[in-house]
């Protein structure tokens, strides 16, 4: 198998250069250069990815036998953190503007966490941690990503931004809650990055082995169902266990933790089929680029043997047809527009009145219920805990409005961008219709949908962590008054302020799903908008060119002619060289398949 896969290695490694000296643009020339640096370091990147607060790092911490990533029960890491082999530990932060510092493993928090790095403050682009785990070797990179969905935004940015890096996936998710709809949703775009995907179920310690049974099979199913996935494993960990086992040397607890068989199976996968996940990779990223690359290469070629004044003509009626177009993509975001104003009044506004009127009263009637089972204490005593139990009651509150609230908005916004990616498909059915009756040429269409399960973002952000201040202003004087009447200001002063957060966080909900449903769509019409762009700058490109070579003569036709047949006769050798490779060997195997 080794042999075999260096074989395909060294084939692959030749074609990035054969396709680049075959192609005129530079972003093309820079993907290929980025592939065959890939191939060449043999690089394996394996992301770890998830909700907030699933365990990641503490997971990773476990994998290694090392508690080196900070971990706490707020949201924590903000960076992406790049873990490598090396024969003992060393920690680099490489900054945006290209600068670096090798720090301390102790001061490792002050760089990748939230808390301390706030909005990525200090500019930092990546940390870079080398480290003499054996599961390191042979190139493989493990990466922590920021959870996704938490109350800070830019953190799910981070993570998106990185996952066309990934090879393959490990998902987390927790027993308690089990998946969630927005990380379903996580995952779908999650599985259009990654070749390969394994699946976790962490804390499987606090819950009973009942508990963790049903929510186990409930995950299963769901990332079977709504993924698309078949056959999936999905297995029960607790990092935490895993994490004090190693550390302690206990064999028992770390058997316990469930950790020891994923290590198993991983450790199969690195060194059987690591590999064949790279070669894939690679292998899919070369053939996009060489199918773009031809299609501008026909289209100049069959420009080039038109006569010079039937071209013009040719030109000049594309160029008019462009006015339609780019008039229709205006109609069609003017629809998308309208359809998605009326969310708000159509499901948003009644969703967030009816939980108003249904709750204020319920929490109000609560509140009182709470201070009743608790009245004995003394009053500080009593701030503190009806604080903490206000808190509690509006989390659990609008955590759960916000999970139900975004499924609904979700569908609805799907159903919107759905017509839109029809509308903009046709789009590109016209342009193509337009080429063919102009040009006589069968030009390829763009596939929108993929696109858009890999690139798009279309998620919404949404904080499930949605503390804000909440001690109510109790005067030093009311703390110092008799008991009774102390306890009566206190429930008052409660009361009010969990009917002001139910209303204070009604209209934050409103602004920041409406905000996000805007940016939502922000992102699909720039997506289209590009793609609908990059068919007509492709079709421009090709026939400027080829006008300016009519215009130098016969010369510069055949010139051209001459230079496009090399380039294609080169495009179609790669083809039929990724479809040999592809044939009866691990590299077609790996395509096909299934996630575990």
């Amino acid at each position: 198998m080794l042999e075999n896969y260096s074989k395909i290695r060294e084939s692959l490694l030749e074609l990035p250069a054969k396709v680049a000296s075959a192609t005129e643009s530079e972003e093309s020339r820079r993907a290929l250069s980025a592939i065959a640096k890939r191939l060449a370091e043999n690089e394996f990147c394996l992301v770890v990815a998830g909700q907030f607060k699933r365990g990641k790092s503490t997971f990773i911490n476990a994998f290694l036998g090392d508690d080196l990533l900070p971990t706490a029960i707020i949201p924590v890491t903000s960076i992406i953190t790049e873990i490598r082999y090396g024969e003992s530990l060393r920690i680099n932060v490489i900054f945006n503007d290209g600068s670096e510092k090798e720090i301390s493993g102790e001061d490792l928090v002050y760089y990748v966490t939230e808390k301390n790095n706030p909005k990525n403050a200090k500019d930092v682009k990546i940390v870079v941690i080398f480290h003499p785990s054996s599961y390191l070797k042979n190139n493989i990179r493990l990466i922590d990503t920021p959870g996704v969905a938490s109350i800070h935004s830019h953190n799910t940015d981070v993570t998106y931004s990185y996952l066309p890096n990934a090879d393959a996936a490990i998902f987390l998710v927790s027993v308690d809650p089990p998946i969630t709809d927005a990380e379903y949703h996580f995952l779908n775009d999650l599985k259009g990055f990654a070749t390969k995907l394994f699946f976790i179920q962490n804390k499987i310690d606090t819950v009973s082995a009942a508990d963790r049974n049903e929510s186990l099979e409930f995950t299963r199913e769901v990332i079977n169902k709504q993924a698309g996935l078949e056959n999936t494993i999905v297995y029960p960990l607790s990092a935490k266990k895993a994490l004090e086992g190693k550390l302690g040397q206990n064999r028992g607890l770390f058997e316990e933790s469930g950790l020891a068989d994923f290590e198993s199976m991983l450790e199969s996968f690195l060194i059987e089929e690591k590999g064949q996940v790279l070669l894939a990779s690679a292998a899919n990223k070369i053939r996009n680029i060489v199918a773009q690359e031809s299609f501008s290469a026909r289209l100049m070629q069959k420009s080039l043997g038109e006569p010079l004044k039937d071209f013009e003509e040719k030109i000049k009626h594309f160029t008019d047809a462009e006015v339609d177009i780019s008039q229709e993509r205006r109609d069609s975001h003017h629809l998308v527009r309208a359809e998605t104003g009326s969310m708000a009044s159509e499901i948003l506004i009644p969703d967030l009145e009816a939980l108003k009127a249904e709750k204020s009263a319920a929490l109000v009637k609560a509140i009182g219920q709470y201070y009743e089972s608790i009245r004995p204490i003394g009053n500080r005593e009593l701030v503190k805990k009806m604080n903490h139990f206000v808190h509690e009651q509006i989390h659990d509150t609008f955590d759960e409005f916000q999970s139900h609230e975004e499924g609904i908005l979700r569908s609805r916004l799907e159903t919107i961008l759905e017509r839109l990616i029809a509308r903009t498909n046709q789009m590109i059915k016209n342009i193509i219709n337009l080429s063919v009756d102009i040009f006589e040429i069968d030009l390829q269409p763009f596939a929108i949908e993929e696109s858009l399960a890999k690139e798009s973002g279309f998620r919404f952000k949404i904080d499930e962590d949605v503390k804000v201040s909440l001690e109510f202003i109790t005067e030093s004087a009311t703390l110092m008054l008799p008991k009774p009447l102390a306890h009566k200001i206190i429930l008052k002063n409660a009361r009010e302020r969990m009917r002001e957060m139910v209303e204070r966080h009604c209209g934050r909900l409103r602004q920041d799903f409406m905000v996000r449903i805007d940016k939502t769509v922000s992102d699909f019409e720039k997506q289209l908008d590009g793609i609908v762009e990059a068919s007509l700058a492709g079709i421009r490109g090709a026939l400027n060119a080829a006008q300016n070579a009519k215009k130098e003569g016969e010369h510069g036709v055949s010139k051209n002619e001459a230079g496009l047949n090399n380039r294609l006769d080169i495009f179609e050798s790669v083809v039929r060289e990724l479809d040999s490779l592809e044939e009866g060997n691990m590299l077609s195997q790996q395509m096909g398949a299934s996630h575990e």
